[in-house]
C-alpha cells in the first residue's frame, strides 16, 4: 500500500482566488484483478473543503488575515500545494504567504504540465485556467465527442474541446459584473448593479433604470453565448456537450438550459483540472 498525498489547490484568479482541498487516499500499489465487468467512467475529483477570497481592491494584509484564518483550521495537515495563476501578482503574495507558515514549496503549474493538447496560434499565452477547464472536462465528457467550456466570472471564456481531447479555441468576453462596472464607470448616471439578488424583468422588458438594465447585461450576456455555442457547433458538424462553471453560473444556468440545454453544470472546474493535472505526483 502507498499514501497519496493530500492537496492543496490554488486557484489565483482576476479578481478571486480559490482553495480547494482534496484529501489523500491510500491506494494499492499493485495492479488490480483482471475482470470481464465494464470499467465505469472515471469521475471527476471533488474538493472536501473550499474556500475562496477576494484580492483585488483588498490590501495585503486584510488579505493574507483571510487565507491564514481559514487555513488554521487545518494546522495538523501540510499537504502538497499546487497553484494555478493569471494574475501574477497575486499568486506571488499567495507564494509568499504558505512560505511564511511553513509550507512545503508552492508547486506553480504552467501550461506545459498539462495534458492536453493546443491548436491555437499562441499556446504560451492561453490562461491556464482556460486549460485546467478543459482538461477536468476531458475527463468527463463522453468519449468521442467535443465539448463546449463557458466559465463565467470576472470575464467569460467559452472554449471548444474537440472530440479528441485537443483544446481548439475560444472566446473571451466581459463577465456580468465587469460589464455592470463598465456601464457605471462611463456613465454616471447608472447606477452600479450586482448579480446578487438580481430580479428580471418579464419579457426582458425593463419598466425602470434598473430593470432596463438587468435585462440588458443578462440577456446580452446569453445571446452572445448562444450564438457562440451555434458557431462552434457548426464548427464541430455535431453538437458538442455544454458544461457551465464560475462564480456567475448559476445566474444564467436556468435560461441556457432552455435555450440551448442540457446544460451541465461543474462547480470549482480548474481545482478539479488543478487535481487531474497533479495526480501523477501525489
Amino acid at each position: 500500500m502507498s499514501e497519496v498525498l493530500d492537496l492543496l489547490a490554488v486557484d489565483v484568479g482576476t479578481s478571486r482566488v480559490k482553495f480547494g482541498w482534496f484529501p489523500g487516499e491510500v491506494i494499492c500499489a499493485t495492479e488490480p484483478p483482471e475482470s470481464l465487468l465494464p470499467i465505469a467512467a472515471p469521475k471527476l475529483a471533488e474538493p472536501a473543503e473550499t474556500f475562496s477570497c477576494q484580492h483585488r481592491g483588498v490590501p495585503v494584509g486584510e488579505f493574507n488575515a483571510q487565507i491564514t484564518e481559514w487555513l488554521s483550521q487545518c494546522e495538523d495537515r501540510r499537504p502538497q500545494v499546487a497553484l494555478a495563476s493569471v494574475n501574477p501578482a497575486a499568486a506571488g503574495v499567495v507564494e509568499k504567504l504558505f512560505s511564511q507558515l511553513s509550507y512545503p514549496a508552492v508547486r506553480v503549474l504552467t501550461g506545459s504540465d498539462l495534458p492536453i493538447v493546443l491548436q491555437v496560434k499562441e499556446p504560451q499565452r492561453v490562461g491556464i485556467d482556460r486549460l485546467l477547464n478543459a482538461v477536468a472536462v476531458n475527463r468527463i465528457r463522453k468519449t468521442e465527442q467535443p465539448a463546449i467550456v463557458m466559465d463565467l466570472g470576472t470575464a467569460v471564456t467559452v472554449d471548444l474541446i474537440g472530440s479528441n481531447g485537443d483544446f481548439l479555441g475560444g472566446a473571451i468576453l466581459p463577465g456580468w459584473s465587469l460589464s455592470a462596472s463598465a456601464l457605471h464607470g462611463a456613465a454616471s448616471s447608472l447606477p452600479l448593479l450586482s448579480p446578487d439578488n438580481l430580479q428580471l424583468p418579464e419579457h426582458g422588458l425593463g419598466k425602470c433604470t434598473t430593470e432596463a438594465m438587468a435585462a440588458g447585461l443578462t440577456w446580452g450576456l446569453v445571446g452572445a453565448l448562444e450564438k457562440l455555442i451555434a458557431m462552434y457547433s457548426e464548427f464541430s458538424h455535431s453538437k458538442p456537450q455544454l458544461f457551465l462553471t464560475g462564480g456567475n453560473a448559476p445566474l444564467l444556468l436556468e435560461s441556457l438550459n432552455e435555450s440551448v440545454g442540457p446544460v451541465r453544470h461543474v462547480s470549482h472546474l480548474v481545482l478539479a483540472g488543478i487535481a487531474l493535472a497533479c495526480e501523477g505526483s501525489r
